[in-house]
C-alpha cells in the first residue's frame, strides 16, 4: 500500500474517532448520513449508569444508528427479543431496530418500529422487537436511530431469548405487508 494512501487512511480514522469520541464500547456509529448527528453516552437522567443518545446537529435528510452486530451462532433457532428505553426531545422518529442476517447480508428478519416510531417529545417508554432466528442465520444486527430531527436517549437495552409464546412483532418476511395494501387510493 502506497505511504500516502496508509497514511489518509489512518488519519481518517482518527478524524471519524474523534467526532465520536464518546462512542460506548462494544457500539458503533452507522446510518445514511451519520456525519450530521452526534452520538455518545451521559450520565443517565434517573438513577444510575449512563445514557446513550443521538442528537442531530441540524435537520437532516438522513439518520444515524448506534449499533452492535453479533454472531448469530447462540442464538439459531430461538426467538429473541430487543428490549430498551427511550426518549426524545424534538425527534423526527426515534426507533430501536433489529435485524436477522443470513449469508451475504441476506435480511432473513428485520423490524425497525417504523409503524411505531416515537415522535416529538416523549418520556422514557419501554419499547420491544421480538423476531425469530433462523438456523441459517449468521449475524445479528441491532440498536436505536434518530432520523431528520431533534435527539434521542438510550438505556438498559437488553437481547434476551424468548419462549414461542412471546409474539414476534414483525408483519411478516422483513416486516412487509403480506398482501397489497390500498391499492385504490381510498384510504
Amino acid at each position: 500500500m502506497k505511504k500516502w494512501l496508509f497514511a489518509l487512511l489512518v488519519l481518517g480514522g482518527m478524524a471519524i474517532g474523534m467526532a465520536y469520541a464518546e462512542v460506548p464500547k462494544g457500539w458503533f456509529v452507522a446510518g445514511s448520513a451519520p456525519t450530521e448527528f452526534d452520538v455518545g453516552a451521559e450520565a443517565a437522567s434517573q438513577g444510575t449508569g449512563r445514557d446513550a443518545f443521538i442528537r442531530a446537529k441540524s435537520q437532516s435528510s438522513g439518520f444515524a444508528t448506534l449499533m452492535q452486530t453479533i454472531d448469530a451462532s447462540a442464538y439459531r433457532g430461538k426467538r429473541v427479543r430487543l428490549s430498551g428505553n427511550l426518549r426524545t426531545k424534538d425527534a423526527g422518529k426515534g426507533q430501536l431496530w433489529l435485524r436477522i442476517d443470513g449469508s451475504d447480508r441476506k435480511p432473513l428478519g428485520f423490524d425497525n418500529m417504523e409503524q411505531r416510531a416515537v415522535k416529538g417529545d416523549s418520556a422514557w417508554q419501554n419499547f420491544a422487537i421480538v423476531l425469530d432466528v433462523p438456523a441459517e442465520a449468521r449475524d445479528i444486527a441491532f440498536g436505536f436511530l434518530l432520523a431528520y430531527k431533534g435527539e434521542v436517549w438510550a438505556n438498559d437495552i437488553k437481547l434476551d431469548v424468548v419462549t414461542n409464546a412471546t409474539p414476534t412483532t414483525s408483519a411478516g418476511p422483513y416486516g412487509l405487508p403480506a398482501a397489497p395494501v390500498n391499492l385504490g387510493f381510498k384510504d
